[in-house]
């Protein structure tokens, strides 16, 4: 976000009203004095040793949350890795052919790179690790903001951001992408949206402009959601005279002319499909709960999840507000961020345009909880900072539960701010808080940070062997089957809390990287309903086909509608040895058929069923 803007030296004259007066300020006057002089210095921190540190604590976090290839949203990247809409088989798919207008920067460049990079999955590792780094970077120039300087202040912060659980997976009521187990392109944008904030933070807003163009070539969104945060950062700087009307508007300009060549090219994206601006056939509202309402409707969102954004935005807020002053700016891109998501709220219940939807404004919570773990992750490492103050043991329980990812967790963080702030006297703190803060620091990094890293290992194995046994039918399918043929996969099962299998039955239902391997087509899949967001003429071959195929209650039926739809292989669980007999090629837990709409059902399989 923001690391090294001009901010008004602390002093006795200068006090802070934010910051009740039994807390010990001396140190924090001593850290603003040593970041003040950084900054007149042009020097807000080594940019070789930031670099450094996100890169060891990139390395941590990966490994924290591990990584899959082929799942999830890589449904829409893999086609066009793969430049599949360039294949004849392919001229009359709709959903492939939507791709082309799948207007993000990353992919309109990663466009058919498959064949001059043929190992795909080593490609999105590495991206989704240089992705991560770009947000480690981001957090320590903003975390430079805060006093976090010196080498030792950068690790212990870095590594603390590894393990929060409000960084780890989704934004709450919301469903933006923070530290997830696979590549998609949203997440660069993290990194790119911190540095934005922290470039506008120090008056550079040429470099912040060019911070939210390459944004916007990521993730258009994503640079909407920044507007008002950036705003709100040059309103401040205006107040305290820290820059002028026309500094802010020339250095602003210049950085967008910078950016139109990154613009026009995302832009000729939205605008090269021949959908573009033509009206919707269709309630857009409604088509978002058929699908996926939880990056714009507030009230398709559970109760549990409000609450524990709301949460997440009280704990980010007290933590930037003991920085006090100092902290101005980011604590004003805070207020921004939260009057996004608000203004994500109401507009639902204001407008149905899709084009004003399609803004996805409840996922711009991703800022919230980006500035909420950068605020928590500081104020704790500021007090370790202090391991024989009254500080130290409130710190180590902050680290304990900003890695438990549940409403008890913040609840329990607000309740010790709250007494920190109001109890906590100058002076040194007793000899056994010193050793129970030792303690549960030892917990937190002993027992907490590898029960939580084997628990996303587990999950991540159920999607790694859904991606074995779809990689071995894609490869046979390739091998043993015309390019024109067409197969009709697995729904969606519901799941069942009560069965040990759900989750796996689940993960395994979804055929992301079938296509991509075997080049052959499918009927119809749930996920595939977001090309309508931009293609509208999708929608009704999406719900049609889906309603259809939902109907179908038992195999007999499946391979029954896909004999009358020209449909030739059926692809199902396994779920017992009756429905495994007539299979041509099988995998442990996916069974393969073949449906009348290939003549005599004759066995294609290049290699024997295994078992």
């Amino acid at each position: 976000m923001k690391a090294g803007w001009q901010t008004r030296r602390l002093t006795e004259a200068d006090p802070q009203p934010s910051l009740p007066p039994a807390i010990r300020m001396a140190d924090l006057h001593i850290a603003s004095e040593t970041i003040c002089r950084n900054r007149a210095a042009g020097i807000p921190n080594s940019w070789v040793e930031t670099i450094s540190v996100a890169a060891v604590a990139s390395a941590v976090s990966v490994l924290h949350t591990g990584f899959v290839f082929g799942i999830i949203n890589n449904l829409y990247h893999l086609p066009v890795v793969a430049g599949l809409y360039n294949e004849p088989q392919y001229h009359d798919d709709a959903f492939i052919q939507s791709l082309r207008y799948f207007a993000s920067g990353v992919w309109l460049v990663l466009s058919g790179t498959e064949r001059y990079f043929d190992n795909v999955p080593l490609l999105f590792f590495i991206l989704n690790y240089l992705s991560r780094l770009l947000s480690f970077v981001g957090f320590l120039c903003c975390a430079s903001l805060l006093g976090i300087t010196e080498r030792r202040d950068k690790i212990v912060f870095s590594l603390i951001l590894c393990f929060i659980a409000l960084l780890n997976g989704y934004s709450y009521a919301g469903t933006g992408g923070l530290f997830i187990n696979y590549f998609t392109h949203s997440e660069i944008a993290n990194g790119t949206a911190l540095l934005a904030i922290y470039l506008a933070a120090r008056s550079r807003f040429a470099a912040a402009a060019v911070a939210v163009g390459v944004t916007f070539f990521i993730n258009a969104f994503f640079a909407v959601w920044l507007v008002l945060p950036l705003v709100l950062i040059a309103i401040s700087l205006l107040m305290q005279r820290k820059v002028t009307v026309r500094e802010v508007l020339s250095r602003t300009l210049a950085g967008l002319v910078l950016c139109v060549p990154l613009a026009a090219f995302v832009l000729y994206g939205f605008v090269s499909n021949p959908e573009f601006g033509s009206p919707f056939g269709f309630d857009y509202a409604t088509f978002l709960r058929q699908y996926f309402p939880g990056h714009v409707l507030i009230d398709s969102i559970q109760v549990g999840d409000i609450l524990a954004l709301l949460g997440v935005t009280l704990v980010g807020a007290a933590g930037l507000l003991w920085f006090g002053r100092g902290a101005r700016q980011l604590q004003v891109a805070y207020l921004g961020a939260i009057l996004v998501y608000g203004v994500g709220v109401g507009v639902p219940f204001v407008t149905g345009s899709h084009f004003v939807l399609n803004l996805h404004l409840l996922r711009s919570g991703t800022v919230i909880h980006l500035l909420a773990g950068l605020a928590m992750a500081a104020l704790a490492t500021n007090w370790l900072r202090r391991d024989k103050e009254g500080t130290f043991l409130p710190a180590c329980l902050i680290v304990l539960f900003l890695s438990l990812d549940n409403l008890a967790s913040l609840a329990s963080i607000l309740l010790i701010l709250t007494f920190v702030f109001l109890r906590v006297a100058p002076g040194p703190a007793p000899t056994y808080q010193r050793t129970m803060g030792y303690l549960v620091l030892a917990a937190a990094v002993i027992a907490v940070w590898p029960l939580s890293t084997w628990y996303n290992a587990k999950l991540n194995r159920l999607y790694t062997d859904a991606v074995e046994e779809w990689t071995d039918v894609g490869n046979w399918a390739r091998n043993a089957t015309p390019p024109t043929a067409m197969f009709l996969v697995p729904k969606t099962p519901r799941f069942d809390p009560a069965s040990e299998s759900s989750l796996a039955d689940i993960a395994l239902s979804r055929a992301v990287v079938f296509e991509f391997i075997s080049h052959r087509r499918i009927w119809i899949d749930f996920r595939r309903g977001g090309s309508a967001m931009y293609m509208p003429s999708y929608h009704e071959v999406w719900r049609s086909r889906l309603a259809e195929v939902e109907g179908l209650n038992s195999l007999a039926e499946r391979r029954a509608y896909a004999s009358r739809n020209d449909i030739g292989y059926v692809i199902d669980i396994c779920q017992n040895p009756e429905s495994q007999s007539g299979t041509i090629y099988r995998t442990k837990r996916l069974c393969v058929f073949s449906t009348d709409a290939n003549g005599p059902a004759v066995r294609k399989d290049a290699s024997p069923a295994t078992e």
